[in-house]
C-alpha cells in the first residue's frame, strides 16, 4: 500500500497541526462570483474563501505574488479569521488570479491560508 507523507504523519500522530505538515498541493483560483479560493489538498483538506470588496486607488503590492501593480490591477478581499466574522482580515490581491498564481510561491499561499483558518 502506498502512503503520502502527510497521511503517515496523521496516522502516527493524529491531531497534528496543519502548519506542521509538509506542503500539499495548493490550488489558487477565482470562482464565477469573483471570490478567490486558496485550497490545500489533504488530508486534511484546508480551504479559505476570500470575498471581493473593490479596487484600491493607488499602486499596491499583491500579498500573494508580491508584485507591485497599479490599483486597477488589484482588488481588496476579506475573510473571517478562524471562520468567525468578529475578526476580519483584509488582503490586496491581483485581479488576474491565473497570472498571480503563476508568480505566487506555494509557501506564501499556504501562509495566507493558515493565517486565515488557524488564528
Amino acid at each position: 500500500m502506498d502512503y503520502e507523507e502527510r497521511e503517515l504523519i496523521l496516522e502516527l500522530f493524529p491531531g497534528t497541526s496543519p502548519e506542521l505538515l509538509p506542503l500539499g498541493e495548493i490550488l489558487y483560483y477565482r470562482d464565477g462570483e469573483g471570490r478567490v479560493h486558496i485550497l490545500e489538498k489533504g488530508p486534511p483538506e484546508l480551504h479559505l474563501t476570500l470575498e471581493p470588496l473593490g479596487t484600491p486607488s493607488a499602486p499596491q503590492v499583491c500579498e500573494a505574488c508580491r508584485r507591485h501593480l497599479s490599483g486597477s490591477a488589484l482588488a481588496f478581499f476579506r475573510h473571517p479569521v478562524g471562520g468567525r466574522w468578529e475578526h476580519v482580515r483584509y488582503l490586496i490581491l491581483c485581479q488576474d488570479t491565473p497570472s498571480c498564481a503563476e508568480h505566487a510561491r506555494p509557501e506564501r499561499l499556504r501562509e495566507i491560508l493558515l493565517r486565515g483558518i488557524l488564528t
